[in-house]
C-alpha cells in the first residue's frame, strides 16, 4: 500500500492551508518524498493547546500532533489528491461540517502512520450510497497545501468496521512517524462536492500500487 518513494529531508516547512491558524510552528527539518510525478513535503509539530468554539472532530477541539504539508505535481497531467477525509465514509456525499484536518492514524511496521487516503470495503458489506472521498485536482505544475492531525496522547483512528483498516492499537511509545497522501489519475470520476472551496469527490477506493505516497519514517517531535 505504501510507496515511499525518494524520502529525504530539507529546511523549512511545509506552508498551511490559505485562510488557516498556522498554529505551532513545524519544528526541525521537512521530510520530503518524490514518487513519480509527486512531491511531498510535510513537517510535523506538537500542537498543545485546545482550540475554543470548535465543533468538529481534529485540531479544532483536542490538542495533539499537527502535520503540516504540501504536494506538488511536477508532471504533465492533472492529478487527484484524497486531502479531505470526510467524517462519515457512508454517505453518498461530503457533510457539511466535514473537518478537512482530519486524517487517519493508524501503525504500521512500527511507525506511526498519519494518513489521508481510503480504505477498501469490507467483505460481504454493501452501501446504499457508494462511500466517497473528498480531494483536490492538480494541475500540472501546481501545488496544494493543508493540515493534518493526530490526537495526543496517541490512539487509532480508521473507519468503522464497514471497511477493511489496520485495527492494532497505536504503540504510545512509537518513535517514529510518517505522512501519506494517496494520488491517482482518476480526475474524470472527481466531481464538485457541496463541501465547496474547490473540493471534490470522488469514489473511495484503497491504494494501489504506488498511490500512497508516504514520507519517509522521522523522529516523532514529543515522546
Amino acid at each position: 500500500m505504501s510507496a515511499c518513494g525518494q524520502a529525504s529531508s530539507s529546511s523549512g516547512s511545509a506552508t498551511p492551508a490559505p485562510g488557516g491558524d498556522p498554529g505551532t510552528p513545524a519544528s526541525g527539518a521537512a521530510q520530503t518524498t518524490v514518487v513519480g510525478s509527486v512531491r511531498l513535503e510535510a513537517s510535523m509539530a506538537p500542537e498543545g493547546q485546545v482550540r475554543s468554539g470548535g465543533t468538529v472532530a481534529g485540531m479544532s477541539v483536542h490538542p495533539g500532533l499537527v502535520v503540516d504539508y504540501r504536494l506538488t505535481n511536477t508532471g504533465t497531467k492533472p492529478v487527484l489528491a484524497y486531502d479531505v477525509v470526510p467524517q462519515e465514509l457512508g454517505s453518498g456525499t461530503l457533510p457539511v461540517n466535514v473537518d478537512v484536518q482530519h486524517a487517519w492514524v493508524y501503525e504500521q511496521s512500527g511507525v506511526l502512520r498519519i494518513s489521508k487516503q481510503g480504505f477498501a470495503t469490507a467483505p460481504n458489506v454493501r452501501f446504499v450510497a457508494a462511500p466517497v472521498m473528498g480531494g483536490h485536482v492538480i494541475a500540472p505544475g501546481a501545488s496544494v497545501t493543508g493540515r493534518a492531525y493526530a490526537v495526543w496522547p496517541l490512539v487509532l483512528d480508521v473507519p468503522g468496521e464497514s471497511f477493511s483498516a489496520p485495527r492494532q492499537r497505536v504503540n504510545p511509545a512509537v518513535g517514529q512517524w510518517q505522512f501519506c497522501v494517496q494520488v491517482d489519475g482518476r480526475t474524470d470520476q472527481a466531481r464538485p462536492s457541496a463541501v465547496g472551496g474547490g473540493v471534490v469527490q470522488a469514489p473511495v477506493r484503497a491504494p494501489e500500487g504506488d498511490e500512497l505516497v508516504c514520507t519517509g519514517p522521522a523522529a516523532m517531535p514529543i515522546r
